[in-house]
């Protein structure tokens, strides 16, 4: 694999593959019947298909557990859904840990050509205000809250039973 186009580095600091190095460009299978460097020099204590480190559209790398007999760890603690990596998050999966020594965010893409929106002649900036949009992610509780503009009215969306929804209005507790 070419390192310079590599993204995640991981140290195996425990286990069978004590020592060595695994550089992630896109997805990590971690498991008995995964390719390569996922098999963890045969670690027999993870499961046939463990654990998946890929890489997230944003460019950060995300863990998840693939329903593991023993489970993944991240920092010690047990993972239940997919969870984002950062720089010195220690991994445990069977009987290896492994350590993010790594993560190489990368180069912006620019398109070759502009994308065309709208047709509708623009204004120039000067005359247009500006917009902002806040999006926070809860992995844990498995939701999301997004707001549009300062100070606007923030929308709650949940996943549940295997999508996302608009979360149900709080009722006002005045009425």
């Amino acid at each position: 694999m070419n390192t310079g186009s590599t993204r995640l580095r991981l140290e195996v600091i425990s286990g069978n593959a004590a020592g060595e190095e695994i550089l992630v460009e896109d997805e990590l299978v971690i498991g008995r019947h995964a390719d390569g460097p996922g098999r963890l020099s045969e670690d027999e204590e993870i499961s046939r298909q463990h654990a998946r480190i890929s890489r997230e559209a944003t460019g950060d790398y995300a863990i998840e557990d693939l329903g593991s007999s023993n489970g993944t760890f991240v920092n010690g603690l047990r993972i239940q859904s997919p969870r984002l990596l950062s720089l010195g998050d220690s991994i445990e999966a069977g009987a290896t840990t492994l350590v993010v020594r790594a993560i190489v965010q990368p180069e912006p893409v620019v398109p070759a050509s502009p994308t065309v929106v709208s047709r509708v002649p623009v204004e120039p900036a000067s005359q247009v205000p500006s917009l902002a949009l806040k999006l926070e992610v809860d992995f844990d509780a498995h939701e999301a809250r997004i707001a549009l503009g300062d100070g606007g009215e923030t929308v709650r969306i949940v996943f549940a039973d295997g999508s996302w929804r608009a979360a149900s209005a709080q009722p006002d507790p005045d009425r």
